[in-house]
């Protein structure tokens, strides 16, 4: 930190991630250190994360040296365990001290019950564990975390598909995974934007060893989970660490608050069996997104996806070239007079034409960014939900082709924001992204 209290740009950013020497918090560091970012690797298995911060200076930006050609950057291991009121209330002191101060929070670790026990027959102090590393241990962090981050901190909380669904035979997990969403929520509305940035990630069905856990113990059957995943396979870690990264990033503003799903269309399936399909692959080359529409909103997407590929931008879908073959899609829609039917009539025409009109390949993703007036206006309300429920649709339709559909709502704020979303959404760190609908309307 300089005298006045504002971290120094020119240093490397310094996070902490729990649970962070396999599986997803592994991915997570991986990702980090790629940015050249310090990482504090907190982890029950200790021997681990002493050999993970090893091997992350080799995976860091620069070939592991400071800017400016100063000593290596270093990595540390805190063994912990999160089922530790104590240990959670210390942590970020802990990895404050040792790096020199904090910018990012990863709360990744999580445990669940893998018995197959009901929830009534369940040892009290193994139900607790649950409770203790997936929820209370969060609460705390994000608690101590905001007096060691500045305003540009950023604290992501790994959350959980089945935070809106009940999962039996799990023990506290669904319950505390959506608590883990609530309190996201509520902190990032009481802290306002005086303190650091907020967010949530909800993976679906992540490969991990918790997976091949369960699976070896007959408990999950991956060929009928992959069957009601819309795109047609499991998430993999990288998936979430590219959600992670990007929500840590200057452009991750739009997520305040917010719980991004990333889990393949699953949850928008709700279980669901869905039409076999071969893996998709995102085309090689130079990528090309279509923007329709026009107003500020539209420049400003125009603006943040110009160093990362090709724009194409026209006021109408009638603007673009016949046989047009675009790599995505980002419709800007306004509702001023907050008209639900004439939104979806659009949105519909908008769907059409990508179907007939611009032969799209494998890994297509259309994107819709309405501007709403308005809060709570019955319309602008209609129209947001009317569009959030069309994307999702349209999301099931399309996954056999490989293809993607999101949705995005603001209300003309934050547009550097919206913006940097629409440009992660259009790219392949999103490919696990469909069906998903943000809305990033500011509560006054």
């Amino acid at each position: 930190m300089s005298a006045n209290g504002v971290r120094d740009r020119d240093l490397p950013r310094r996070a902490l991630v729990t649970g962070g020497a396999a599986g997803i918090g592994w991915a997570i560091c991986r990702a980090l250190a790629a940015d050249g970012v310090r990482c504090a690797i907190a982890d029950i298995d200790g021997g681990l994360a002493h050999r993970r911060a090893h091997e992350l200076v080799g995976m860091t930006a620069g070939d592991g040296h400071a800017p400016g050609g100063g000593r290596r950057l270093t990595h540390i291991a805190i063994p912990t365990d999160l089922a530790d009121p104590a240990a959670a209330a210390r942590l970020c002191a802990q990895a404050a001290d040792a790096l020199g101060g904090l910018d990012i929070v990863i709360n990744n670790a999580g445990v669940t019950e893998t018995g197959g026990e009901e929830i009534a027959r369940l040892d009290p102090a193994r139900f607790g564990r649950v409770v203790s590393v997936n929820l209370d241990s969060v609460s705390a962090i994000c608690e101590h975390a905001r007096d060691r981050l500045d305003a540009d901190g950023v604290i992501v909380n790994i959350a959980s598909g089945a935070a809106w669904r009940p999962i039996p035979l799990r023990g506290a997990y669904s319950a505390s995974k959506a608590a883990v969403v609530a309190l996201t929520e509520a902190l990032a509305q009481a802290w306002g934007s005086v303190g650091p940035r907020l967010c949530a990630i909800a993976p679906g069905f992540v490969r991990t060893d918790l997976v091949d856990t369960l699976v070896a113990r007959g408990r999950l059957d991956l060929d009928a989970i992959v069957a009601r995943i819309p795109l047609g396979r499991l998430i993999e870690p990288d998936d979430i660490a590219a959600a992670a990264r990007f929500a840590c990033s200057p452009e991750g503003g739009a997520l305040h608050g917010r719980t991004l799903l990333v889990d393949g269309g699953s949850f928008a399936a709700a279980g669901a069996p869905l039409p076999v399909r071969a893996p998709v692959a995102l085309r090689d080359g130079t990528r090309t997104v279509a923007i329709i529409g026009d107003g500020a909103l539209a420049d400003a997407i125009a603006m943040s996806l110009d160093d990362v590929c090709r724009v194409v931008h026209a006021d109408s879908l009638d603007g673009l070239q016949q046989g047009f073959a675009p790599d995505g899609l980002i419709a800007v829609m306004t509702a001023s007079t907050g008209s639900a039917g004439e939104m979806l009539r659009n949105a519909q025409a908008i769907a059409a034409g990508c179907r007939t009109r611009l032969r799209p390949a494998a890994g297509f993703s259309l994107q819709w960014h309405c501007e709403l007036t308005g809060l709570a206006t019955p319309g602008a309300r209609a129209a947001g939900a009317a569009l959030e429920m069309f994307a999702r649709t349209l999301a099931l339709e399309w996954a056999p082709d490989g293809w993607r559909v999101n949705a995005v709502s603001s209300d003309g704020r934050r547009r550097a924001a919206v913006a940097g979303l629409a440009s992660f959404l259009a790219g392949p760190a999103a490919s696990a992204i469909t069906a998903t609908a943000i809305d990033t309307r500011v509560s006054s």
